[in-house]
């Protein structure tokens, strides 16, 4: 979670999907099953690549371009990302459309020629590895093989697709935090560049975090969680925003965080409630 670099590469390399046993469903990358259906955690993912793009080469090193004046394109690089290869909006004289096939030449890897973007080309390749491989993965996961179900995703992306288009001072939206491209590039200038490199703990605070005794999967968690703290603590603050959603995507599961969240002791955090799926925390360490 703390290289934020490999996560942005997650979101933009092409998908290799490789089962590691029938019970689990870590294959389909940085995405949970919850993640694609409901279409959570994106805010983060927005965030992700509108730095990728904004501040880095393809080969992770920094542009020397101002991001403030890259801002028009780095809108259209999300909305090439998520474009479909059709496009859903009647009226070609309104503003949002769920197609950009005419950015291909500007973001070729993003989005093919017919339109399909980097998410639409993930899903169905992610909906044929499941159907070549049934015999090898867990059948809740056959959900992505059915047309129809994969059908009625698109469609509920397509309307979202026009909502992240939406301006910050919109009037449309009904939503307290509509997720926009808007914010996710005003949260991304920032932010800055991405992280580089992972962020490691000290021996001592790995030994105290061992002699909690928990679990190895509890563990794993407090080890990232302390992780992620570490990095993006702010020096005006104790506490730090954590993505819960994506933190489940980054251990292959979309129930991760709320099976062993409840298992980290007491005293190794403070937590405040709970709010469109994120936690704020002060970790103790």
């Amino acid at each position: 979670m703390t290289n934020e670099w490999l996560e942005f590469k997650a979101y933009t390399d092409n998908p290799v999907f490789d089962v590691k046993s029938k019970q689990s469903s870590a294959f389909i990358g940085r995405f949970t099953t919850a993640m694609i259906k409901r279409n959570k955690g994106f805010s983060r993912i927005f965030t992700i690549l509108a730095r990728g793009f904004l501040f880095h080469n393809p080969d992770g090193t920094l542009k020397k371009d101002d991001a403030y004046e890259n801002i028009d394109k780095a809108r259209k690089f999300l909305c090439t990302w998520c474009s479909l290869p059709y496009e859903t909006v009647t009226n070609k004289a309104l503003p949002y459309h769920t197609s950009f096939p005419e950015l291909h030449n500007d973001f070729p890897d993003i989005v093919d020629e017919t339109g399909a973007g980097w998410y639409y080309r993930y899903l169905h390749t992610l909906s044929d590895y499941i159907k070549a491989n049934k015999d090898k993965i867990s059948s809740k996961l056959y959900y992505f093989a059915e047309k129809k179900n994969i059908k009625d995703i698109e469609n509920k992306w397509a309307n979202r697709l026009i909502q992240f288009q939406y301006p910050i001072y919109n009037r449309k939206s009904k939503a307290d935090f509509p997720l926009l491209f808007d914010t996710a590039i005003a949260d991304a200038l920032v932010l800055g560049p991405l992280r580089t490199e992972a962020v490691i703990l000290s021996e001592e605070t790995t030994d105290k975090i061992k002699a909690y005794g928990t679990d190895s999967k509890t563990e794993n968690l407090i080890i990232a969680l302390a992780e992620y703290y570490i990095a993006n603590k702010e020096p005006d603050s104790d506490w730090v925003i954590i993505p819960k959603t994506n933190f489940s995507a980054f251990f292959g599961s979309a129930t991760y965080m709320d099976t062993y969240e409840k298992k980290i002791p007491e005293d190794f955090m403070d937590k405040k409630p709970e709010a469109n799926g994120v936690s704020m925390v002060r970790v103790k360490i």
